[in-house]
C-alpha cells in the first residue's frame, strides 16, 4: 500500500519538490550560510536592529499579498491553460498591491516616529520596506500553479548567489547593516523584474485594473488573507514585544536564533508548496486518492519534523557557535526550546491551510486562525516579561494545539 502510494506522489511532484527546494534554497537557507560571516561582522545588537527592521519588512509584504500566495495559486492551478484568465487574474492582483503601497508609505514613517530603534536609524526600516514592496511583485504563485518550479528557482538561485556573495564583500562592521539590507532589497528587485517578464512572455501584457474591477478577487481573497497574515502576524510581532521589553542584546539573541529555526523550517516547507497544486488537481479526480496520499504525505512531513528537533536538541550549541558565533553561545537553551515547535504546526497546516482550502471551508479556517492566535498573543503578553524569549515558543504551541483541536472538530462536521 505505502509503496504504491509512494510510487503514486513520485514523478512530477519529486521534481517540482526539488525545484522548489531550490528556490527555498536561495532565499532562506543561503542566509543561513551567509549568516555566520555576517553575524561576527554586525554582533548580536545590530543583528537584533536589523532583524526588527526585517520583520516589520515581512509585514508589509504579507499585507501587500493579501493571500494571493493561497487563492491566486489554486485559480491558476484550476485554469492552467487558459491566458485570458491568468492574465485578469494578474491583473488585478498587481493592481491591489500599486493601491496599497501609499498606505504602506504612511504606515512606515508612523512607525518611524514612534519607535525608538527605528527613529535613530529609519534607513533600515525604510530599505526593509522597499524590499518588502519588491519581493509581493514576485509572481511565485504564478509559477507554482502552472507548476513551472524550475524557472522559479534558477532566477532565484542566480540573484540571491550574487546578492549573498555582495554581502560578504562588503559588511565588515556594525555599522554596515544596511548594506546588508541594500543587497537583499536589490536582489528582490532583479527577481521580480526577471520572473515578470517571464509570466508576460506566457500570458500577455498585464492591464491595470481600476479599483471597482478588483472588488471579487478580494473578497474571495479575503479567507486566504487572514490564513497566511494571521499566523504570521502572532510569529513577528513576538520580535515587536521583545524590542520594547528586553535588552537589544537579547533582541539579537532572539533573532539568530529564530533564522536557524526558520531555515530547519524551510526544509519541508517546499513539500508544503509543491504538494498543494498537485493535491487540489488529484482532489478533482479521485478524493479518496488525494485522501489516501495526504495521510502519507502528513506521516513523511511530523517524521522529518520529529528528526529535525532532535537534532537542533542535541547540536544546538554547535549549530549557535558554528552559524552565529561564539558571542551567541547563551541563546543555546532559547533554540532548543524553537526546535520543539518544528514538529507541532505539520498536522494543523496539511489538513487546515490545504484540505479546509480545497473544501472551501476558508471562513471557518480564518475564524479559526482568528481565534487560537489571539490566545496565543494574550499567552505570550502574560508571560513574556517573566519568560522573556521563552514565552514565543510557549505562546506558539498552545496556539497550534488550540488550531489543530479547532480543525479537527471542523473537518468532522
Amino acid at each position: 500500500m505505502v509503496s504504491k502510494l509512494t510510487h503514486r506522489i513520485s514523478n512530477p511532484l519529486v521534481m517540482n519538490s526539488f525545484y522548489l527546494y531550490m528556490a527555498h534554497f536561495a532565499d532562506y537557507l543561503l542566509l543561513l550560510l551567509v549568516l555566520p560571516f555576517i553575524a561576527r561582522a554586525l554582533g548580536p545588537i545590530s543583528l537584533g536592529n536589523i532583524g526588527l527592521a526585517q520583520t516589520f519588512g515581512l509585514l508589509v509584504m504579507l499585507s501587500l499579498e493579501f493571500g494571493f500566495s493561497i487563492t491566486a495559486t489554486r485559480t491558476v492551478a484550476l485554469n492552467q491553460n487558459d491566458k485570458s484568465k491568468n492574465q485578469q487574474l494578474a491583473g488585478k492582483v498587481f493592481s491591489f498591491k500599486i493601491y496599497l503601497i501609499p498606505i504602506v508609505i504612511l504606515f512606515t514613517f508612523v512607525i518611524i516616529l514612534i519607535h525608538p530603534i527605528f527613529f535613530n536609524q529609519p534607513e533600515l526600516i525604510i530599505i526593509s520596506v522597499l524590499a518588502a514592496i519588491f519581493q509581493s511583485f514576485v509572481p511565485s504563485w504564478y509559477f507554482q500553479g502552472i507548476e513551472n518550479f524550475k524557472q522559479l528557482a534558477v532566477v532565484k538561485i542566480i540573484f540571491r548567489v550574487l546578492a549573498f556573495c555582495t554581502a560578504l564583500i562588503i559588511v565588515k562592521t556594525p555599522s554596515d547593516g544596511w548594506l546588508f539590507l541594500i543587497v537583499q532589497a536589490s536582489s528582490s528587485f532583479f527577481i521580480a523584474v526577471v520572473l515578470l517578464f517571464l509570466m508576460v512572455k506566457n500570458i500577455g501584457t498585464i492591464k491595470f485594473q481600476r479599483w471597482i474591477e478588483i472588488q471579487t478577487i478580494l473578497k474571495s481573497s479575503s479567507s486566504g488573507f487572514f490564513i497566511l497574515v494571521l499566523p504570521t502576524v502572532f510569529n513577528n510581532i513576538s520580535i515587536f514585544l521583545l524590542s520594547y521589553l528586553i535588552s537589544p542584546l537579547l533582541l539579537g539573541y532572539y533573532y539568530g536564533v529564530s533564522r536557524i529555526h526558520r531555515a530547519f523550517n524551510t526544509l519541508y516547507s517546499p513539500m508544503f508548496d509543491s504538494f498543494f497544486p498537485h493535491l487540489i488537481s488529484t482532489y478533482q479526480k479521485d478524493h479518496k486518492k488525494a485522501y489516501n496520499e495526504t495521510i502519507l504525505f502528513n506521516f513523511i512531513i511530523l517524521i522529518l519534523g520529529c528528526c529535525f528537533a532532535l537534532i537542533i536538541w542535541f547540536f544546538s550549541e554547535t549549530m549557535i557557535s558554528t552559524f552565529l558565533g561564539k558571542a551567541f553561545i547563551p541563546s543555546a537553551n532559547y533554540l532548543r526550546a524553537f526546535g520543539l515547535l518544528l514538529p507541532i504546526p505539520v498536522i494543523s497546516y496539511i489538513w487546515g491551510n490545504q484540505w479546509m482550502i480545497i473544501l472551501q471551508k476558508e471562513e471557518k479556517l480564518s475564524k479559526i486562525l482568528l481565534i487560537s492566535n489571539l490566545i496565543g498573543v494574550v499567552c505570550l503578553l502574560l508571560t513574556v516579561s517573566i519568560l522573556e524569549i521563552f514565552a514565543i515558543p510557549l505562546s506558539i504551541a498552545l496556539s497550534e494545539l488550540i488550531k489543530l483541536i479547532l480543525i479537527i472538530k471542523s473537518l468532522k462536521k
